[in-house]
C-alpha cells in the first residue's frame, strides 16, 4: 500500500516483520510486509526469497554491502522497485514489536508518528558504485576461499569422495539424471525453460531450500527436498519422498510440528552441496544444477564457508555436473581442474599443510585418473 506522509514524501506501508536472522524471518513474511532484519553484505538468495514473499520494502540493521565484495542481494532488490534502507543499526530489532503497522518515508522508518530507525535509501547508483568498490576485495577473497576449501576437504574427504555419512534416499538415483534447482534469482526461468526436457526425461527433481517451492511453482513436484525446512512451504515438504536436513539445522522443529520424517546428514557443507553428493553418490548419469552460483562473484556471494564446499563439490561431482543453459543441446564436456586443483595445492603448501598422503591428492587422483 502507498500513501503520502504529512511531510509530503512517498511512503511505504505495511506490516512490520521483525527478526534477526533472515532465516527465520521468511516464512513468516507476506505480501505487501516490511521486512526489518540484520543481515550484512544481503546475498542474491535471500534477497529473491524477500521477493518472492512480495515484501513491499526491506529495513536492514547493518550494511547490505560491507564491501568484502560485490554482493548481489542489493541490486537485486532494487532493480525489483523495493526500497531497501541501510544500516539503520541493531536497536531497530528490539525497538519494534513484530506485527506492527509501519511506514517507510525516505530513509527513515516511522511507527505511528514516531521515528524508530534511519539509515541509507540505497538506490541503483548507490548500489553500483559501492559494487564498484568492491570488486578489488574479489581476490582477497578468492584467496581466503582457497584456505578455506583445503580446511574443508582435510574435514570432510569421505562424504566428498566416497559418499561415506550421507543418508540412502528411498527415490531411485542410479542411472537417472537429476535436476537440483536451487533457490537463486534465475533458478525459476532456467526451470520454465527446461519443462519440455523434465516431463520427456522424468529426472529425479531435487530442490533446495527455496527452490523447493521454485519447482512447485512450475508446476512440478519435488522427489527430494534438501535443506532448511524453515525456508520451504509445508506444501514442498509434504510432497517430497525424501526430506534431507543438515544435523543440527534450524527448522527441524517444523518438521516435528508437521510430522514429516526425515534424513540428517552431519556436514558443514551448503545445503546444494549436499543436494549434490546425494545424487552424485547416488549414481545419477548427469546432474543438471538450475540457480546456482556459477560466477566468482555468485560463488563468494554465499559466505566463506558455503563457497569452499561448494568450490570443492563442484570439482568432486566433475564432468557429470551440467549447467541447466548447457541442457538443450546436450553437450557435456569435462570441466578442467587441473588450473584450479594446483591452484589449491599451492595453498596448501603456503599454509604448511602436508601435502604427502593429504586428502588433496587424493582429490586429484580421483578427478584425474
Amino acid at each position: 500500500m502507498r500513501l503520502r506522509s504529512r511531510r509530503g514524501v512517498d511512503g511505504t506501508v505495511g506490516t512490520l516483520r521483525v527478526d534477526s536472522r533472515s532465516s527465520r524471518l521468511a516464512p513468516r513474511l507476506a505480501r505487501g510486509d516490511i521486512a526489518v532484519l540484520d543481515h550484512v553484505d544481503l546475498d542474491g538468495g535471500t534477497a529473491q526469497l524477500l521477493l518472492d514473499r512480495g515484501v513491499a520494502a526491506v529495513v536492514n540493521a547493518a550494511p547490505s554491502s560491507s564491501g568484502r565484495y560485490p554482493n548481489l542481494g542489493p541490486a537485486l532488490l532494487v532493480a525489483a522497485g523495493v526500497p531497501l534502507v541501510d544500516d539503520v543499526g541493531p536497536a531497530v530489532l528490539t525497538a519494534l514489536r513484530d506485527g506492527t503497522r509501519g511506514r517507510l518515508d525516505g530513509d527513515t522508518l516511522w511507527v505511528d508518528e514516531t521515528e524508530v530507525a534511519r539509515g541509507m535509501r540505497q538506490d541503483a547508483e548507490s548500489v553500483a558504485v559501492a559494487a564498484d568498490l568492491a570488486r578489488g576485495g574479489v581476490a582477497a577473497q578468492l584467496a581466503d576461499l582457497a584456505g578455506g576449501a583445503v580446511g574443508f576437504l582435510v574435514e570432510e574427504r569421505e562424504l566428498l569422495l566416497d559418499g561415506r555419512g550421507l543418508p540412502e534416499l528411498s527415490t531411485p538415483v542410479a542411472g537417472r539424471v537429476a535436476v537440483v534447482v536451487g533457490p537463486a534469482y534465475d533458478g525459476a526461468q532456467e526451470l520454465r525453460e527446461l519443462r519440455r526436457f523434465v516431463r520427456r526425461r522424468k529426472p529425479v527433481v531435487v530442490g533446495v531450500d527455496g527452490g523447493a517451492d521454485v519447482v512447485l511453482a512450475a508446476g512440478l513436484t519435488p522427489d527430494v527436498v534438501v535443506g532448511d525446512p524453515d525456508a520451504m512451504s509445508e506444501q514442498a515438504l509434504r510432497s517430497a519422498r525424501d526430506v534431507v536436513v543438515r544435523e543440527g539445522a534450524d527448522g527441524r522443529d517444523r518438521l516435528h510440528e508437521l510430522v514429516v520424517p526425515a534424513s540428517t546428514c552431519a556436514t558443514r557443507a551448503a545445503a546444494e552441496d549436499l543436494a549434490l553428493l546425494l545424487v552424485h553418490h547416488g549414481g545419477a548419469e548427469l546432474v543438471v544444477t538450475l540457480g546456482v552460483p556459477r560466477t566468482p562473484e555468485e560463488l563468494l556471494d554465499r559466505g566463506r564457508r558455503a563457497a569452499s564446499s561448494s568450490l570443492l563439490t563442484r570439482f568432486a561431482v566433475g564432468a557429470r555436473l551440467v549447467p541447466g543453459a548447457a541442457v538443450p543441446g546436450l553437450v557435456v564436456r569435462p570441466r578442467r581442474v587441473l588450473p584450479v586443483l594446483t591452484f589449491l595445492l599451492g595453498a596448501a603448501a603456503a599454509s604448511g599443510v602436508a601435502l604427502e598422503h593429504a586428502p588433496l591428492l587424493d582429490l586429484w587422483h580421483q578427478l584425474i585418473g
